[in-house]
């Protein structure tokens, strides 16, 4: 009776171990810098780019939901920080911005429309295809617009933020 008991005490321990083994998430956030990016541009990569700034209350609401809810999603996220960026409008109502800072340069090159953190941009062979721009908590979306322009809020599509990035 005892080879019993122990038998299923071990039969209950290996199937924990497999559904804990089956439940763990292959996500991943990788952490770039603007010439790491510039690679992978170069390299004709396909990737997905979530750019945000520190003491941005959007982005760390973006980043807890993603947190909370990264389990069962299997892909990469390439995370660049843009704090030290020196970002600024030459005049109040400019839709563009300017870079104090090299990196910064180099990086509105690449996003000529970028105004708000956080944006997720999908980048196809090295193209940049298309951007999810800020973070509804209540909602748990972000607002889908191209990169040929400034967003415009009011014509924008909300976009799960999960459906946006698993495309």
């Amino acid at each position: 009776m005892r080879w019993i008991k122990k038998g299923w005490i071990a039969l209950f321990g290996i199937s924990l171990l497999l559904m804990s083994a089956c439940s763990k998430t292959n996500f991943q956030e990788v952490e770039v810098s603007m010439q790491e990016v510039e690679t992978m541009f170069e390299n004709k990569e396909s990737f997905q780019l979530l750019v945000e700034r520190d003491n941005c209350p959007f982005c760390e609401s973006l980043n807890q939901y993603i947190e909370d809810t990264k389990q069962g999603h299997a892909l990469t996220v390439y995370k660049l920080d843009t704090t030290d960026f020196e970002f600024s409008k030459r005049k109040q109502e400019d839709e563009v911005l300017q870079s104090g800072t090299e990196e910064g340069q180099k990086f509105l090159e690449k996003f000529p429309y970028f105004l708000y953190t956080p944006t997720i941009y999908t980048i196809q062979d090295g193209v940049v295809r298309s951007a999810a721009i800020g973070f509804n908590e209540e909602n748990k979306t972000m607002s889908e617009w191209n990169v040929d322009s400034s967003i415009d809020w009011d014509k924008a599509d909300e976009v799960d933020v999960w459906k946006y990035l698993e495309r």
